[in-house]
């Protein structure tokens, strides 16, 4: 992994577990300092990081952090469970077998994860979850609704999830999951659709008491000079 890779993964990390407030000015000359890195890296990695939609542009060379309200949370998470509703609702009539074991391992492999703790298992825990929920797509017979679907969950308010999440949250996930996959490997559209639908209206609720989705006052900003 190169020094950028290193640096943009490292302040990803950061962005998605709360370390930087939304509204916090990062500047290229701190956050190298910091990391102990020339200020090239840290260049790159703020322009990808914009790009990603976690800051955006500053001036004199730096970013602040991406602020998201809580109805922007709630637009997302609504959005995914129209999408993702009937993408598993069509679904239900149409996982082979092999689809139902993959998500069924991946599942599986997230309650690992989440078990062991180790170092990055939040990292191993989204990767799972991500394709956990594409599998629903790719399963829904739809090319246009699991493009659309799969564009949500790269949103970052997705992406961050996991990690405003407590053990039980995770834990709570692993076993929505499970009725998910059963309700699959049922033929039950209904029940596949309210599945999904109980699952991602947790995630709104988890969001809401979190406290760190919402707007910062001016006077909260921090420049983290």
């Amino acid at each position: 992994m190169s020094i950028s890779d290193n640096v943009h993964l490292t302040l990803r990390r950061r962005l998605m577990s709360g370390h930087y407030v939304p509204g916090t000015q990062l500047k290229e000359e701190a956050v190298a300092a910091d990391l102990d890195v020339s200020r090239t890296p840290v260049r790159s990695a703020i322009q990808r990081l914009i790009t990603e939609g976690l800051l955006e542009p500053a001036p004199k060379r730096g970013a602040i952090v991406t602020q998201w309200t809580a109805k922007d949370a709630e637009d997302i998470f609504n959005l995914r469970i129209m999408l993702e509703g009937y993408g598993a609702s069509l679904a239900a009539n149409l996982i082979d077998p092999a689809g139902i074991m993959e998500m069924k391992r991946l599942n599986n492999e997230m309650d690992a994860a989440a078990r062991s703790k180790a170092d990055g298992h939040l990292d191993e825990i989204h990767r799972l979850n991500l394709e956990f929920h594409k599998a629903i797509y790719q399963a829904c017979g739809s090319g246009h609704l699991r493009a659309f679907g799969c564009g949500l969950l790269e949103f970052p308010l997705v992406i961050g999830g996991f990690y405003i999440y407590d053990d039980e949250d995770i834990m709570q996930s692993i076993r929505q999951h499970a009725e998910i996959i059963a309700a699959l490997e049922a033929g039950n559209p209904d029940w596949a659709k309210a599945a999904v639908t109980c699952h991602l209206a947790a995630a709104i609720e988890r969001f809401r008491r979190s406290g760190t989705i919402g707007s910062t006052d001016a006077g909260q900003r921090r420049d983290l000079s």
